[in-house]
């Protein structure tokens, strides 16, 4: 049962500034380069994260009623493959690095077809093996520090990140106390698309998620709930490419 406070408005209004401004003052000025070296380390360091090769990641997946599983398999420096089977109907999601392609007999594609458009762009953009932050300057992606904002019962570093291409937008937010990866937000075609972090653990030394939940526009879509995670086993480049003839 919620308690209920009665206040004057206005003084429900100054209580708030008093409080973050509290916050704000209790954390000292954060620099782009202090924040991402931060959460670097927090997931493990840089060195070993770096040292991590190809990533196959098994889950389990509710969507919109339906229950699936999913396997997540990665490869430097930017290859992706994602597997779902749901009601004995496999989706496949892939890039080889040049290009993105699916088979969805789900939608009636039950051959491979390539990705075009806006949605490939964002694809080949956000494909990077380490995440959004690793190297962010050689790739030239413009990041800047919003400030710290609330979140229920903790505090988040939000941070704006620019990609070099095609301008898109993205919102990155910390929690400020682990500086491990909150949500990441992205604005697409007047969309507002989250993904949240949580239930983090070590796998060999690295911060992992364990459950990934996926909003539009607030609207919860779907959770992912991760069994396993593998380091570095072994991947052919050819796993991730569109099969021949198709």
């Amino acid at each position: 049962m919620q308690t209920v406070i009665f206040r004057r408005p206005g003084a429900l209004v100054v209580a708030a500034v008093c409080c973050l401004s509290a916050v704000a003052r209790s954390e000292p000025q954060l620099t782009v380069d202090a924040v991402v070296a931060r959460n670097l380390e927090a997931k493990g360091g840089l060195e070993r994260l770096k040292a991590v090769q190809t990533i196959k990641q098994t889950a389990s997946l509710s969507m919109m009623g339906m229950d699936a599983t999913m396997t997540l398999y990665s490869k430097r420096p930017n290859l992706v493959r994602q597997e779902i089977t749901v009601a004995k109907e496999k989706v496949i999601n892939a890039f080889d690095g040049d290009t993105p392609w699916i088979i969805n007999p789900m939608i009636g594609a039950p051959r491979p077809i390539i990705v075009s458009g806006p949605q490939a762009d964002m694809i080949k953009e956000q494909s990077g093996f380490d995440g959004p932050l690793v190297d962010y300057k050689t790739r030239g992606v413009i990041v800047s520090v919003e400030g710290l904002e609330p979140a229920g019962d903790r505090t988040l570093v939000h941070l704006k990140l620019v990609s070099p291409k095609s301008l898109q937008i993205r919102h990155l937010y910390l929690d400020s106390v682990t500086y491990l990866d909150a949500k990441l937000s992205t604005e697409q075609d007047k969309l507002t698309l989250d993904q949240e972090f949580l239930d983090y653990r070590d796998v060999e030394g690295i911060k992992v998620p364990f459950l990934i939940r996926a909003s539009t526009n607030g609207v919860v879509q779907s959770e992912i709930t991760v069994q396993k995670v593998e380091f570095n086993t072994k991947m052919d480049d050819t796993l991730f490419r569109m099969p021949k003839g198709s």
